[in-house]
């Protein structure tokens, strides 16, 4: 007899449901598991309205919000399988600054769960100063939806390409110096939900094409790449990463130039399926370097696909996913 399953998330739009709930929900329901998703209300109140529903349902995945003791002694008490989903350094600020608060109600819901499914070791890391019923599930790709070939035409003009959101932006600011010094028939793609946070008058006369960021897009926008591009300061918030920008890439036959930081060091191996730039100035001759030798895309491009699939698709890590969640029962955790 199957489970029946709540998921807990924020909101639908956001990356981390949309690719670590949604995508893996056939996976549950394959498996005759009902499976409901609910948005937590912004007013804490209705939340805990919500909660008193929950103890109908086997298990409760909550996904990265860190709930205040109050709530969390609530919801801990309300169900019998809680399972916590976090791929991002949630415990600390958005600058890899410690946070007193938020590290307090990571370590409450850290012991609270039954499970803690990390994105990367990071995270994994972070998880078991507090627990040991860790999982390590990568943000993972769908490979059937992400795949090469997509470009729809090949113009003269090749593209260099980034895709993020609002958060992101300011990242890759400190890269348009590089590419300002990139000439011939080049461009730089930007694919965001806003252009708030660029400064494009770092790229000189380089031409940018800047694309208002949508789900029914965003694969084939990003498979118009020549080459793609992940940079990243390097703090214990970036350290958090799952990667997914240079996964995109990677499943879309696209060679990646990625900051060496976090995850980004177990999703590429350097000059076989993608490039590091470690430095300011080694972002420059990398790019340039994709761009001179259309041998070289395609050698690294069909690498960083075969390292998906290998590593990180969906249909590796979703059945997973299931099958831990199955197991996550034990002795019923009710305390906060």
């Amino acid at each position: 007899m199957g489970m029946k399953i709540a998921f807990l998330s924020t909101r639908p739009s956001k990356p981390s449901y949309r690719f670590r709930i949604e995508q893996m929900v056939p996976y549950f329901t394959a498996r005759r598991h009902r499976c409901d998703t609910f948005f937590l209300p912004p007013n804490a109140w209705r939340r805990l309205l919500l909660y008193r529903k929950l103890a109908l349902y086997d298990a409760v995945v909550l996904q990265k919000r860190l709930l205040s003791r109050v709530e969390l002694f609530v919801l801990r008490n309300r169900v019998q399988r809680l399972i916590y989903d976090v791929d991002d350094a949630v415990m600390y600020t958005s600058g890899g600054d410690d946070h007193s608060r938020r590290r307090g109600r990571f370590s409450a819901m850290m012991r609270a769960a039954d499970l803690v499914v990390c994105g990367n070791k990071f995270l994994a890391e972070e998880a078991g100063r507090h627990t040991d019923r860790i999982l390590v599930v990568p943000t993972c790709i769908n490979t059937d939806a992400y795949r090469p070939g997509l470009r729809v035409e090949r113009p003269q003009t090749l593209t260099v390409g980034w895709t993020g959101s609002r958060s992101t932006n300011a990242y890759l600011n400190d890269v348009f110096p590089a590419l300002a010094q990139l000439h011939g028939a080049v461009q730089v793609k930007i694919i965001s939900d806003t252009t708030e946070g660029f400064d494009f008058s770092r790229l000189g006369r380089v031409p940018h094409v800047f694309v208002p960021w949508s789900p029914k897009t965003e694969i084939a926008e990003t498979a118009s790449f020549d080459v793609g591009l992940m940079p990243l300061p390097d703090n214990r918030w970036t350290q958090g990463k799952c990667g997914f920008k240079a996964l995109q890439y990677l499943s879309l036959g696209i060679p990646a130039v990625c900051s060496p930081v976090g995850v980004n060091r177990d999703i590429i191996h350097d000059g076989v399926d993608g490039f590091f730039a470690e430095r300011l100035p080694d972002w420059f001759p990398a790019v340039a370097r994709l761009l001179k030798d259309s041998f070289l895309r395609e050698t690294i491009g069909r690498a960083g696909r075969r390292r998906v699939e290998k590593a990180f698709s969906l249909a590796t890590h979703g059945p997973r996913l299931v099958q831990a969640i199955e197991q996550a029962g034990g002795p019923l955790r009710k305390t906060a």
